[in-house]
């Protein structure tokens, strides 16, 4: 009697899956941590941006506290007050006692700064 030849391709050993069906999975795997990690970090950054902006905004509001209470502090009642409370007389000087300096009309400030040491005595030059 002669022998049937069998086909050893057709028959299965071992567990069967298809390739493209693992690539498909291992690819969704990969982009579904990839937006994970990236949701993780933007999130992260949102919460430092809020951070960091009210603490722009706390410094923002002290600085327009400073600048309020120095505004107070410098007007002319204010400052007579200061005076009066140190002991100090102070008063406007005479016309006599004002010096006015101009600024030259010099093509540069090279210039002005030979001029100036030139009355000073010293050399420029070095």
């Amino acid at each position: 009697m002669k022998r049937k030849k069998q086909n050893r391709k057709m028959q299965s050993q071992g567990f069967i899956f298809p390739v493209p069906l693992t690539l498909f999975l291992v690819m969704v795997t990969i982009i579904s941590m990839a937006y994970l990690w990236l949701h993780s970090r933007c999130e992260a950054a949102g919460v430092r941006i809020q951070q960091l902006e009210k603490a722009k905004q706390e410094s923002h509001q002290r600085v327009l506290q400073e600048e309020t209470r120095w505004a107070r502090t410098k007007t002319l009642p204010n400052v007579q007050t200061a005076l009066q409370r140190h002991g100090l007389h102070m008063g406007w000087a005479s016309n006599d006692r004002i010096v006015r300096i101009s600024r030259p009309a010099l093509a540069t400030d090279r210039e002005a700064f030979a001029l100036i040491a030139q009355a000073s005595g010293a050399n420029m030059d070095d």
